[in-house]
């Protein structure tokens, strides 16, 4: 009864123990998980801007310098700051001005246009292919958003436009006035100029060039009767143009809420923070596990109690198996960055973000290359360690064969003696009995 009752007490401490470590897991998984979910939650909440600092109006001094008054607005599509996308409107006029005569030389025109853009920021370059052609140094080095010493206060930008434009020139003898209707592409960038509190104004360097569609006429300046008199001859319908012009160029001051230099952030940066925050939470919560198996066993061994096998139930032993598993492959991972770095290094290519097309087929094949002579050098070396077991099982099972032969020899002979050995092992028994025996009378 008494051994039933400790028995008792034993498997009650250990379920109760289970029960508790149930608990704690499940504690920490949901404190953990909470946690990722409020650092997240913070993280877009610090990203938010108010719709006062998606606007942005501006000027280009371009324009002014020909005397042709502008004003244009931006608006993030976005609420963040890692919005790149925006959508603007421009317009410029100085049509009909007032004069007392009428003037030779005239410089009249009307055009809106609206936008779309997409802003990026350039990258640090990585290695350039050695004894590449022309086409992919140019890829390398000019058509790549990667640059040797990238400016990071810059937010470039392209898009598209489209315009509508009326329009009255006359410089030389002739003079054409009509309509005309684009489209095209804009490039260029912004960059932080001047900041004050909440008000700051960017710099805004680029341009403008697209197809247009035009119908004008053709005159020239009477200056005995004061008129302009149509050449009939000369005008022209509607038509496009069989080349692309330059419709704008800018050097525009903008005045923003919050700088560009704060806003189109590259996405990259946030998905290197949400893996970093997740292998963050990923450490501690294996940490914290293993600290309370640690505390568990510690008081497991003050009672008293012998160790069971495993201080794990089910869900702690499939979470523990998870966590080695996750160990493996990050050992994984990790020689494989090394075994990449050295190739690289051997190569003369400087690891980055994002390799040219050339780089990385240069890269796999001398990986490939490389994983094949180590998994030939692994073949041989356990084919060296399969030769030294063989003959050392080999020189083992000789040994026992004569063991075993040395141990029926002895036995034959002791038979020839006439005494076999299974009496003679009989025989000494029952002399140690008798002795015994004469003891226990003589005590």
């Amino acid at each position: 009864m008494i051994l039933s009752q400790e028995h008792k007490k034993k498997r009650y401490f250990f379920l109760s123990r289970r029960i508790v470590v149930c608990f704690l897991i499940s504690i920490t998984l949901n404190s953990t998980h909470a946690q990722v979910q409020r650092g997240k939650k913070d993280d877009a909440k610090a990203e938010l801007i108010s719709f006062k600092d998606r606007w942005g109006i501006k000027t280009n001094a371009v324009d002014w310098l020909l005397t042709v008054p502008n004003i244009g607005v931006e608006f993030d599509l976005g609420n963040t700051i890692r919005n790149k996308h925006t959508i603007g409107a421009n317009i410029k006029w100085n049509w009909n001005t007032s004069q007392k005569y009428t003037p030779s030389l005239i410089f009249n025109v009307f055009d809106a246009r609206v936008e779309w853009r997409q802003y990026f920021r350039t990258r640090k370059r990585g290695g350039i292919t050695k004894d590449a052609n022309l086409m992919t140094r140019l890829k390398e080095t000019v058509f790549t958003t990667q640059r040797k010493n990238p400016r990071q206060e810059r937010a470039y930008y392209w898009g598209v436009y489209v315009n509508a434009a009326s329009y009255n020139f006359k410089i030389g003898k002739e003079g054409r006035q009509g309509n005309a209707y684009g489209a095209g592409i804009s490039v260029g960038y912004t960059a932080p100029l001047y900041g004050y509190r909440n008000n700051y104004i960017d710099l805004e360097l680029g341009g403008s060039a697209g197809l247009l569609y035009t119908s004008y006429d053709v005159y020239t300046h009477d200056a005995e009767s004061g008129c302009y008199p149509r050449i009939a001859e000369k005008c022209k319908g509607g038509h496009i143009v069989p080349f692309p012009l330059i419709t704008d160029l800018r050097v525009a001051f903008v005045y923003r809420f919050m700088s560009a230099g704060s806003k189109y952030k590259e996405s990259v940066y946030r998905r290197v923070q949400l893996r970093d925050f997740a292998r963050q939470a990923l450490n501690e919560k294996i940490n914290k596990m293993r600290e309370r198996i640690d505390s568990i066993n510690n008081a497991i061994r003050k009672q008293g109690f012998s160790r069971p096998d495993s201080l794990l139930g089910k869900e702690e032993l499939k979470q523990w198996k998870l966590m080695q598993q996750e160990r493996k492959e990050l050992a994984a991972k990790e020689a494989t960055d090394k075994l990449r770095k050295q190739v690289a290094d051997s190569l003369g290519i400087q690891l980055s973000d994002t390799l040219t097309s050339e780089q990385e087929k240069t890269l796999r094949k001398a990986l490939k290359v490389r994983e094949e002579q180590l998994k030939r050098k692994a073949e041989t070396q356990d084919s060296t360690k399969l030769g030294k077991r063989a003959a050392r099982e080999a020189k083992q099972s000789a040994q026992e064969k004569k063991e075993r032969k040395n141990k029926k020899d002895s036995g034959k002979k002791k038979k020839k003696d006439g005494k076999p050995e299974a009496a003679a092992v009989k025989e000494e028994k029952g002399d140690a009995s008798g002795e015994a025996a004469r003891k226990e009378d003589e005590g």
